[in-house]
Order: C-alpha cells, then sequence, then structure tokens
C-alpha cells in the first residue's frame, strides 16, 4: 500500500499513476503483458514506476523551463520586451522563423515570463519588475546562482571533500543576496528598520560593523539612508570585496564606507562601534566562535548585534525539496544550516553576549544580542 505521503510528495504524478492503475483493476477483460495475466501485485509496481517517471518528468520540465529563461535573458529578449512588441517583430529581433517564436511565445507565457494581448507580446508584470533598473535583484543574477546551484548540487553528492566556491561563484551568491543599492533595497530596510528600532537609533548617527558583507547591499543601503552613519564592512572573498568597493564608490559614500578583505577573526579594533550586523548564513562551524568573540570585543558596552534566522524548516510540503537541497549544499560547505533564533541566541552567549529581544518580522525572526555594560 501506498500512503499519503507519497501522494504529497509525488501529487499529480501519483494521482494519474493510481487512476491508470484502477482501470486497468477494473477492466472487464484482463490486461494480458507478454502471454502473462497482470496481478493487482504487477498494477501496484506499475503504478509505483508510473508515479516515480512522473515526477521525473516534472523535474525535467523545470530544468527545460530554466534552460530556456535562460537563454532568452541571454540573448536580450528580456530587454526587448519591456515595450510591447508582435511576433514578427521578436522574429526580426531573434532571426527565428515566426511559427518557431509563436512557439517559444507560447512556452514563455505558460511559464508567465510573458503575457499577450491583441497578438502584443511583453514581460509579465513580475518578471518586468526583477528586470527593472531599480529591482532589488537582478534577473541575470537570478539565472546565475539556479545553474550554480544545480552543478554544487551535484558536487556535494558526489565528493567526500568540503563544497568550495571559487571566488566567481561566491560573487555569483552574494549579488542575489545582497541585491542592489537602488530606491527599492532601501525602502526593503526602512520596513524593516521599522521593526527594530533601536538598533535603527545605534546605526543613525552611529558606526556600524558589518560582518560577512557580501556585495554590502545592507550597509550601502543603509549609508544612503542615514548620511551620518559609518561603517566597516569585513568580507573574506576578494572578487566580492572588490565589488563592494566599487559599489560603495559608485554610490558616493566610500568615504564612509570602508570594507576590508579579511579573517573577520582578525579584525582587532575593539570597543568602536554602536551596532553589528553579523551575516551568520555564510559562515562555516569553524569560523563562528572566533568570528562572535571578535564582534564582542568590537562592540562598545552595550551596543547591539543584530543576527537574522534566514532559513526555517518549511510548513508547506512543497517547499521541502528546496530546503532539502539548500541544506545538502550549505552543509556540504561545512555551514550549520537553518540554526533557529534561539540557537543563534545560545551561539552568541557563549561568546559573552546577552539576549536584548527577538523580533519576528517578514524577514525571519531578528535576534538582537547586546554586548554587557560591563564587562
Amino acid at each position: 500500500m501506498v500512503g499519503g505521503a507519497a501522494r504529497r510528495r509525488f501529487g499529480a504524478g501519483y494521482s494519474a499513476a493510481q487512476r491508470l492503475a484502477s482501470r486497468l483493476r477494473t477492466a472487464e477483460t484482463p490486461l494480458i503483458v507478454g502471454g502473462r495475466t497482470m496481478t493487482d501485485d504487477a498494477l501496484g509496481r506499475l503504478a509505483l514506476a508510473r508515479t516515480a517517471q512522473s515526477r521525473v518528468e516534472e523535474l525535467a520540465t523545470g530544468a527545460q523551463a530554466l534552460a530556456l529563461l535562460t537563454l532568452v535573458h541571454e540573448r536580450g529578449w528580456t530587454g526587448f520586451l519591456a515595450e510591447p512588441r508582435g511576433l514578427d517583430q521578436l522574429a526580426a529581433f531573434s532571426r527565428l522563423p515566426v511559427d518557431r517564436v509563436a512557439n517559444v511565445v507560447g512556452a514563455l507565457e505558460a511559464l508567465g515570463f510573458v503575457e499577450q494581448h491583441d497578438g502584443q507580446v511583453r514581460l509579465s508584470p513580475a518578471y518586468a519588475e526583477l528586470s527593472a533598473d531599480d529591482a532589488m535583484t537582478d534577473l541575470g543574477n537570478v539565472l546565475d546562482r539556479a545553474e550554480l546551484m544545480i552543478r554544487l548540487v551535484r558536487e556535494a553528492a558526489e565528493d567526500e571533500g568540503d563544497v568550495r566556491l571559487g571566488d566567481a561563484e561566491a560573487l555569483t551568491i552574494a549579488k542575489v543576496v545582497g541585491g542592489r543599492p537602488t530606491p527599492v533595497t532601501q525602502a526593503v530596510f526602512q520596513h524593516l528598520y521599522a521593526e527594530v528600532p533601536e538598533y535603527a537609533d545605534a546605526v543613525r548617527d552611529g558606526r556600524l560593523l558589518d560582518v560577512g558583507c557580501g556585495v554590502a547591499g545592507a550597509t550601502l543601503a543603509s549609508a544612503s539612508m542615514f548620511p551620518n552613519m559609518r561603517a566597516v564592512a569585513i568580507e573574506l572573498v576578494p572578487a566580492v570585496a572588490a565589488e563592494a568597493e566599487n559599489r560603495a564608490k559608485n554610490l558616493g559614500v566610500a568615504d564612509r564606507v570602508e570594507v576590508r578583505c579579511m579573517d573577520a577573526r582578525d579584525f582587532d579594533e575593539r570597543d568602536a562601534f554602536d551596532a553589528c550586523f553579523w551575516a551568520q548564513p555564510f559562515f562555516p562551524e569553524p569560523f563562528r566562535a572566533g568570528t562572535l568573540r571578535m564582534i564582542w570585543g568590537a562592540l562598545k558596552p552595550g551596543a547591539l548585534l543584530m543576527i537574522q534566522e534566514m532559513e526555517s524548516e518549511p510548513q508547506d510540503e512543497a517547499q521541502r525539496v528546496p530546503f532539502a537541497l539548500r541544506r545538502l549544499v550549505y552543509e556540504g560547505q561545512r555551514v550549520p544550516f537553518a540554526p533557529t533564533a534561539e540557537q543563534l541566541v545560545a551561539e552568541a552567549e557563549a561568546a559573552g553576549l546577552v539576549p536584548h529581544r527577538m523580533v519576528p518580522t517578514n524577514f525571519g525572526r531578528i535576534v538582537l544580542m547586546r554586548r554587557p555594560e560591563e564587562g
């Protein structure tokens, strides 16, 4: 017998296979295969095999869709379809026959990438926003990370050693996670800071330490919002640190945001910062305790540390597969995956920091810790 877990896991594929098996069982004429009558046991096995086949085909469809989106973005369709275009215009642009273009558009429409109205094709509202110049995250970066994660999943399951990212791969991930310093990004941080006003007050006219800054999206957005804020942003990967530094220069805040490429554990400025943000999801286990001890020393007595609970066990069955695959990759890098807010508090307490408060937000639970006034 196959229970509810299989139905939830395989969805439509399971149901279709079960319907097939049911029809075969109730047929007036027994099904003869290779001169033998199929038994109930054989029909059950057929249903299970069809279930697995359907699931593989669903996964293959996702890979095919990613390949198509990546191709049309690389070929410039995204920018071209920011305005309504006819199929003949698309054919001239892509140098494909009109009938082929019609099929490509049909597939893109099924994926929600484009919409068609009165013979005109344009990006759907969702993809238009992701492709906008002021989008927090760029579509090209999202597609690059999706391709990268496919390779990293294979590496994590194939090799016994740690999963290692090269500079270019780390930059690909950092660009998506950190976003870009745009008005949309500022609006996001305005909402976040409203949830943690004491942290915002510390940052507004104070000195911020961003530990594991990536491309410094959070720090640069904050620097744009708070003209009196000063910051030091620490990043281990040279290519990522260079990108953060270039963004600070382009934004005109390089005189207030200093990017340092180094192991965070070696940072030795003490009693100097009014607030700190620690990007904990990117720190492997061997780095974490030493980094927290450094943060304790760098903060002024009474100053705040913010830590974000980035992942949590999904309640939605549809999210369990991507969650499990991300865990495979991150733990392959020896990074604790999806620590709870309570576990993050315990980590910080072990370094001598004390709890201030825990804040549920739309961005996950936020942990605020404080360096004791004495000590």
